[in-house]
């Protein structure tokens, strides 16, 4: 074995480790966050807020006619004909009922795919640019749980600036995205304050 060939492997590890590391530039954003600060964020979440409300009272509704027939049922006025009836009311009641739970969800989870759809499409434009701006390598979804700690003032530093950003380029009568981009993700949740 020649002594050259065993010294170049050396050289180069010498060469790597005289070099300086490279830190990671890095920040996160915090949807919850964004969405909260942001008037346009409330807005969007706003519709999907509603329809959630207007859901939930159709279905409290129904419940509470179920409830009235039940009353009436256990009643010890009423004739073999009348419970026989309030039965019928009672199981097509129920058929509704679950027929409207899950038209809810169904319709709950199209407006929530569209809210989140056009908040990641207005969004994700503005993250980019922010972190080519800052000359970030990587931008990370904060999620609760996947992290174990960061200072959270600076957590949060390049969440408020898109969120300012956010609310300048879609103050009203500014035009919205019109179609999503990619799948939709559900809403994180913030880290505690």
């Amino acid at each position: 074995m020649n002594i050259r060939t065993l010294l170049l492997p050396l050289a180069a590890v010498a060469t790597l480790a005289a070099q300086e590391p490279v830190t990671p530039r890095l920040a996160f954003l915090v949807p919850d966050q964004l969405i909260t600060k942001s008037v346009r964020g409330r807005q969007l979440f706003a519709e999907l807020d509603v329809t959630k409300k207007n859901l939930e009272d159709k279905l409290k509704g129904k419940s509470e006619e179920g409830a009235r027939l039940q009353a009436q049922l256990q009643s010890p006025s009423i004739s073999d004909s009348g419970r026989e009836q309030i039965q019928k009311q009672l199981r097509d009641l129920e058929f509704e009922f679950k027929k409207l739970q899950e038209d809810s969800q169904q319709e709950f989870q199209k407006i929530q795919q569209k809210v989140v759809g056009q908040f990641q499409a207005e969004v994700g434009p503005i993250v980019e640019a922010l972190a080519k701006e800052q000359k970030l390598q990587l931008v990370l979804q904060y999620q609760q749980g996947i992290v174990a700690y960061a200072e959270e003032g600076w957590m949060l530093t390049f969440t408020n600036e898109v969120a300012k950003r956010y609310d300048a380029k879609y103050a009203s009568g500014a035009p919205a995205a019109e179609k999503p981009a990619g799948k939709p993700a559900g809403k994180p949740a913030a880290p505690k304050k």
